[in-house]
């Protein structure tokens, strides 16, 4: 039994493009890519089948099956209707089922509510009970007005980006996260798959990678900690099949120097079962049994079908647990994503009924196995619609908290389908005027009955105390300028003469961020302790709003560049590389001309080739203008055994860089 990729919050990019293939051979990488639960994958194939062949009702079936595995609802709904058209032989009598349960995934109950109820002539004896749940759930979705009394707000785009974010818990002013945008350096699928690794961010800050605990090659997601404060408990996960993970519990202690130690202790078999995916930890107190308590995730046989929630008490000793425990409130569906409120004494997790909203929903049950069991779900707009998971309550006091979601609003890896990827939101809770005499208490989240010893923070950082206001998004290609995009010292392809490279500069972009620390350290050496704390907060917004804040501008450049051309105009950029002057002339030409050819691979690999026919019919053309480190700032230090000031200077990182200058529409 393996997890779905999606439990995970990622979308699967591992395929490569192909212009010359047939319609069987785009058919057969489509069934292909749906078994491996490559959905992303699937929606390219058929594309390119439709194009051969676009009156394929078996293509158009696995598109809007796949669309809709994939959250891209309007991509399915599209499809489920090309079906409804071309199956004159009703060969998927189910399309009309499944276009409901898309209607419902968007919130359009009413539409849903019409398809359900026409499908039910056609429905066996066994479905029509499920699809009688479906329909009273449409009705009340209807006659429900969503609740006032939360306040629901995204997190900074500084958090939050066109991949997933998920997992998000916060400690004082760190939040910790885990995002999937990291690539794995080791893959062999082409392009290289992305990675998720677990993020901390300071105050306003941007997420940075947590030291030692991430992996360059596995997943690493799903931090939570132990009620000391002495241990991290984790994931790591790994490709087994195409898009299918399996994954494993880990955790690391503190060190002598109040840092997560070098080595994992992977948890024991009872806990890690072979054969299945064992993932999402949870601690928290059992205040009837007086004992700590794991709660994870897990797909082994014993279950009651699909991803249910177990728990194990952590006993006195090293790596011992009890034998594990399937919670109470698991169902033949899908039970994901636990949060354990030992405040309240209850279980906050995510399951996927046909009673629910649509899609994941947070519900909360009690932990007491004595009491009678009953399931709650939390109102709108905490749920909704689409995937509602990893709740994590900040405040019981405050009712105040942080989930994931995919609902529709934030970025998108994928425009053309509007699917993919989770993101972070905050939410509030804001109480209703009162105008009773006794108000009453809100029965969600009671008062905290006991109290937890504080949990250290992690990896402390400095906070600016900077106040960040929303940047707006230019609305013309030329507004973006000058875009200036930033390289660690000699890439891409380090100590090579070469004048091209194989790397776009997205995939420099991400290492060149996770060696922020390194630059710190070794920057703050110039300077005496009187002016280390200033000399690091210049360092960290030298990375935050100049190497952070280029990469993030480079894709939403691409974005509205993409828009421009299919509006139908012909555009030309121009772009201008640089370097610091450590090394000799000669070999600077060819390292400017490098990080220009990972820029011009940008263009060429972004969403999948999508710009390469403009390239290739000259509507898109790339220029280069003359470069190398004659511009080069004159405190830049050249002196190569001096590497604290020509390599980690903040004057010396500013020179390693390509711009984009200018851009001319015809």
């Amino acid at each position: 039994m393996k997890i779905r990729s999606w439990i995970l919050s990622i979308c699967i990019l591992g395929f490569g493009t192909t212009y010359s293939q047939s319609f069987q051979a785009f058919q057969k990488a489509a069934d292909k890519a749906l078994e491996q639960q490559d959905y992303y994958a699937v929606l390219h194939y058929c594309r390119g089948a439709l194009a051969r062949k676009p009156n394929s009702v078996e293509v158009w079936y696995t598109y809007a099956r796949a669309a809709q595995l994939f959250y891209a609802y309007e991509e399915a709904e599209k499809g489920y209707k090309k079906v409804a058209l071309l199956d004159r032989k009703n060969a998927f009598p189910d399309a009309s089922y499944q276009l409901a349960l898309v209607y419902k995934g968007m919130g359009n109950y009413p539409a849903a509510l019409s398809q359900f109820r026409a499908y039910q002539s056609l429905a066996s004896e066994e479905d029509k009970e499920l699809l009688k749940t479906h329909v009273q759930a449409c009705q009340a979705a209807i006659e429900t007005e969503e609740s006032a009394t939360y306040k629901i707000t995204p997190l900074s785009k500084r958090l939050n980006s066109a991949y997933s974010e998920f997992g998000a818990w916060r400690q004082g002013d760190t939040l910790y996260y885990s995002s999937y945008r990291f690539e794995n350096k080791e893959d062999k699928s082409r392009p290289k798959r992305k990675i998720a690794k677990v993020l901390y961010a300071k105050g306003n800050g941007r997420g940075r990678p947590l030291r030692y605990v991430n992996s360059d090659t596995l997943h690493t997601a799903h931090t939570t900690i132990s009620l000391n404060g002495q241990r991290l408990y984790y994931t790591q996960c790994k490709y087994i099949d195409g898009g299918k993970i399996q994954c494993a519990i880990y955790y690391r202690k503190k060190d002598r120097r109040n840092r997560w130690g070098k080595r994992a202790f992977r948890l024991p078999k009872e806990i890690n079962q072979i054969g299945c995916t064992n993932t999402q930890p949870s601690i928290g107190f059992d205040s009837l049994l007086q004992q700590e308590v794991l709660y994870f995730v897990s797909d082994r046989k014993e279950g009651a079908g699909g991803l249910d929630i177990w728990w194990s008490v952590i006993e006195k000793g090293e790596n011992k647990y009890s034998e594990p425990r399937p919670y109470r409130g698991n169902t033949a569906q899908d039970e994901i994503t636990p949060f354990v409120s030992s405040a309240d004494q209850r279980l906050y997790y995510s399951g996927d009924y046909a009673a629910g909203l649509g899609g994941f929903d947070v519900y909360h049950g009690p932990l007491d196995e004595s009491k009678d069991f009953d399931r709650s779900s939390l109102s709108r707009p905490i749920n909704s619609s689409y995937n509602d998971i990893y709740f994590f309550l900040d405040d019981p006091t405050e009712k105040k908290g942080l989930f994931s979601s995919n609902r529709p609003g934030q970025r998108y890896l994928d425009p053309l389908s509007k699917a993919c990827c989770n993101d972070l939101y905050a939410f509030e809770f804001i109480p209703p005027v009162d105008t009773s005499t006794q108000a009453k208490q809100d029965s969600v989240y009671p008062d905290p009955t006991m109290s937890l010893e504080p949990v250290p923070k992690l990896n402390p950082d400095l906070d600016t105390k900077e106040e960040i206001k929303p940047i707006p998004v230019p609305s013309t290609l030329a507004d973006f300028l000058p875009l200036a995009l930033y390289f660690e010292n000699d890439h891409p392809d380090p100590r090579t003469r070469r004048s091209k490279t194989k790397l776009d500069y997205l995939s420099t972009f991400d290492p060149y961020l996770e060696a922020e620390e390194t630059y710190i350290e070794n920057y703050l050496k110039l300077y005496p302790a009187a002016e280390k704390e200033q000399a690091q907060i210049k360092m960290q917004a030298f990375f935050e709003k100049e190497v952070a804040f280029g990469g993030e501008r480079l894709v939403l450049f691409s974005n509205l560049l993409l828009q421009r051309l299919q509006e139908g105009d012909q555009v030309e950029i121009f772009v201008k590389g640089y370097t610091s002057p450590r090394a000799q002339s000669d070999y600077n030409l060819q390292l400017g001309k490098r990080r220009v050819s990972s820029l011009i691979n940008h263009f060429k690999s972004f969403q999948n080739g999508i710009l390469r026919p403009y390239l290739q019919q000259k509507r898109l053309i790339i220029s280069e203008r003359s470069f190398g480190e004659t511009t080069a700032a004159k405190t830049v230090s050249d002196d190569l055994s001096d590497r604290k000031r020509s390599v980690y200077s903040i004057d010396a990182a500013r020179e390693r860089r390509v711009e984009i200058v200018e851009v001319k529409r015809n």
